[in-house]
């Protein structure tokens, strides 16, 4: 990897640069239009449950959805029979999660918020401090989830859908959603992630690898990998736990920026002169 001063320097710059006035270009703005823990913890599942395909999809798809939940989404989700949310959702569709998909996210929302007050509470009575990573508790979660699911949400999709939504780290995928919501819940409070989680430390989280950021990743050398899988995201976060111990994702929301706003992709690498990562970038060095 390169020199670890000049990549760290290069990383605060690219983190300068791509702030919170980004926020419009990302999903976890989305859930920034919320002030309550319950309702940035419930938005936060749900959007980023949804966030594969282009992030203007993604926002265009999960804004619908959270739409039709009023000005609260965790008093929405507290109030749902299964009926009632199975009819608020029948006719959405994003790709292949369907209105059955997201009834059964909010309804399963609802049924942990009344049983444990909140799902950060819920998240916390399956952690365990001794991990090393958040892997242990991404697995009980996501396999809580799957494992209440129930025949009454099936429309078109199968059960596999709801699998794909809370994927696990089980399965060896890299889990990008799930550890998404992990990070916008833990990291912080700053101006983009919210810390509501105090009780997970950030050096403990894991990157959510897309592939623009499986992309930087090998270009800034932190991996090698070419297969987008749980060992890519490792490799990765460990690359930059190497930079900042204490909160390796501080990078995250900035490097996947030049991939979503198209200023440098597989196809399009933009104008490299004046990139700040020129310096570090193996594809310029």
């Amino acid at each position: 990897m390169t020199d670890i001063s000049k990549l760290k320097h290069c990383l605060d710059l690219l983190a300068d640069r791509y702030g919170a006035r980004y926020l419009d270009s990302d999903p976890v703005g989305l859930v920034h239009r919320y002030s309550s823990p319950e309702d940035r913890e419930v938005a936060g599942f749900i959007v980023s449950s949804l966030a594969y395909g282009n992030a203007a999809q993604i926002r265009k798809s999960a804004g619908k959805v959270l739409m039709l939940t009023g000005s609260s989404p965790a008093d929405f989700a507290r109030s749902l029979t299964s009926e009632k949310a199975l009819e608020t959702f029948r006719g959405f569709k994003y790709r292949w999660t369907d209105g059955g998909d997201i009834a059964y996210l909010f309804r399963t929302l609802g049924r942990i918020i009344d049983k444990n007050g909140s799902v950060g509470a819920f998240v916390k009575s399956m952690y365990d401090p001794k991990e090393e990573t958040i892997a242990g508790v991404m697995t009980r979660f996501s396999e809580w989830i799957r494992d209440t699911y129930s025949d009454k949400f099936r429309q078109n999709s199968k059960k596999s859908g709801v699998s794909y939504l809370v994927p696990s780290p089980a399965d060896g995928s890299a889990c990008k959603r799930l550890a998404l919501y992990f990070r916008w819940m833990v990291r912080g409070p700053d101006e983009v992630d919210f810390g509501l989680w105090k009780f997970i430390p950030p050096s403990r989280l894991v990157i959510p690898v897309d592939r623009h950021i499986a992309r930087m990743g090998r270009l800034l050398g932190f991996t090698n990998r070419r297969s987008v899988d749980w060992k890519m995201a490792i490799e990765i976060t460990e690359s930059l736990r190497r930079l900042d111990s204490r909160d390796p994702l501080r990078y995250d929301f900035a490097l996947v920026r030049p991939g979503i706003l198209g200023e440098c992709t597989s196809s399009e690498h933009g104008n490299c002169r004046f990139c700040v990562l020129r310096d570090v970038c193996l594809e310029t060095l």
